[in-house]
């Protein structure tokens, strides 16, 4: 956390210094497309498309996900188990052994896919329509439920399961978003301010909730020779996914500051402010008592144990709000340099703290490579890299990462396709 916040100041200051270097009229920077400035992200951008000055439509899919424990050779290797139905407890108190130290379990991810079809109305407004589905999840095993596992009774006695939660939801989603670009502030070369606003009707498809209801008074013991614990969960889900379960509401708002003659911009993003109703939600329990020497018992109890239904309700539930700042900087037609801050503000998701770094560089302007980092966020430092095709009338964009490692040693990934046509 404290290492994203100083990245995110540094990255200001040196934006703040950038400022002051005013680039010459005729200046490459000022021959940078204004179209491919606001470049791709692998994190939710309502306003991606609609600050292309051009009408057009854009097909695009991409998603993130990551956790602080297992790769991808783990991941593959539990889902092999999984579907020969030979998972054993020891596999999976070896996958808790892969927690750091004194942390708890976490993983979070989004993913998302859809239309835009939009433009430009005069040189100061663009509109936007988009259709897509949006998919969100995140969950928490607390650190004194890992340590329970991983230690068992070496270091003390007495456990609880804590703040142990897991939370999914499957949206559809209808938006409209507009930007409107004001003059130049105080001469034909000063800055040029950008606001954008827009809003997003949302019909959740599927939710699913399960947290630990144990009371602070009900801890698990764990002695010498034996575990007795008595263990309570709480579910909240949807049976099937289907359109007609609620609706909800989305605003996000934008505003961008960008300096042509400089070759420097700086953006605030506030998205996903909104809630959504899900109704014909299932809530339900489970509770078992367990008294036994053998750990593998705990786990076949959770196996044979049934979730009895109590009753159906509608939940609100809080979309994962973010705000996000951005900088990035062109001296000429082939370098960008460009940082991002994304910072969550509440909802009802575990999103982390996240610090992109990205470079997107044209020695063959209509064919743009990209490399980036990532720091901070659940799966750790991540490399990013991307390939695109960047042409007045049609744009292809390509990107991936790799979290916390490389190819299979990977704790988390990311990846994103668009594919636009202009007029």
């Amino acid at each position: 956390m404290t290492r994203a916040w100083s990245l995110a100041l540094v990255g200001s200051l040196v934006a703040g210094a950038a400022v002051a270097q005013t680039v010459p009229d005729g200046s490459p920077a000022l021959q940078v497309p204004s179209a491919y400035r606001r470049g791709p992200q692998f994190r939710i951008d309502p306003f991606r498309h609609t600050a292309v000055p051009q009408w057009g439509f854009v097909i695009e899919g991409g998603g993130i996900a990551g956790n602080n424990a297992l790769n991808l050779s783990d991941i593959g290797a539990l889902i092999v188990l999984a579907d020969s139905d030979a998972v054993l407890t020891s596999d999976l108190l070896n996958a808790v052994a892969l927690v750091p130290a004194g942390n708890a379990a976490v993983g979070d991810g989004q993913a998302e896919g859809g239309l835009y079809v939009g433009g430009p109305f005069g040189e100061h407004v663009s509109v936007g329509i988009t259709a897509q589905g949006r998919a969100y999840g995140s969950y928490v095993v607390d650190r004194d439920a890992v340590a329970m596992l991983r230690e068992g009774n070496s270091v003390r006695q007495t456990f609880d399961v804590g703040q142990t939660t897991g939370t999914g939801l499957g949206t559809g989603e209808l938006g409209v978003h507009a930007l409107v670009r004001l003059e130049p502030i105080g001469s034909q070369d000063g800055a040029r301010l950008s606001v954008g606003f827009g809003g997003r009707y949302i019909e959740p498809l599927a939710y699913g909730r399960e947290e630990t209801t144990l009371r602070d008074d009900v801890p698990i013991l764990v002695s010498g020779d034996s575990i007795a614990a008595h263990v309570d969960l709480h579910a909240e889900y949807t049976p099937d996914v289907e359109f007609g379960r609620g609706s909800g509401y989305a605003v996000d708002v934008l505003v961008r500051v960008e300096w042509p003659t400089s070759g420097l911009y700086l953006e605030a993003l506030a998205t996903n402010l909104g809630k959504v109703t899900v109704d014909g939600v299932e809530r339900s329990t489970l509770a078992f008592s367990v008294a036994t020497t053998d750990l593998g018992e705990v786990v076949d109890s959770l196996d044979t144990a049934d979730f009895i239904v109590q009753d159906t309700t509608s939940v609100s539930v809080s979309l994962p709000r973010v705000l996000r700042f951005s900088a990035g900087a062109w001296a000429n037609r082939y370098l960008q340099l460009d940082a991002s801050a994304s910072l969550p503000i509440g909802g009802d998701f575990d999103v982390p703290v996240a610090v992109d770094l990205w470079s997107p560089w044209r020695f063959m302007p209509i064919l743009p490579i990209r490399l980036g980092l990532v720091l901070g966020g659940t799966g750790g430092i991540g490399y990013t890299a991307g390939l695109g095709v960047e042409t007045r009338h049609f744009y292809l964009g390509m990107l991936g990462g790799s979290f916390g490692g490389l190819f299979k040693d990977a704790t988390g990934v990311a990846g994103r396709f668009e594919l636009g046509v202009f007029f």
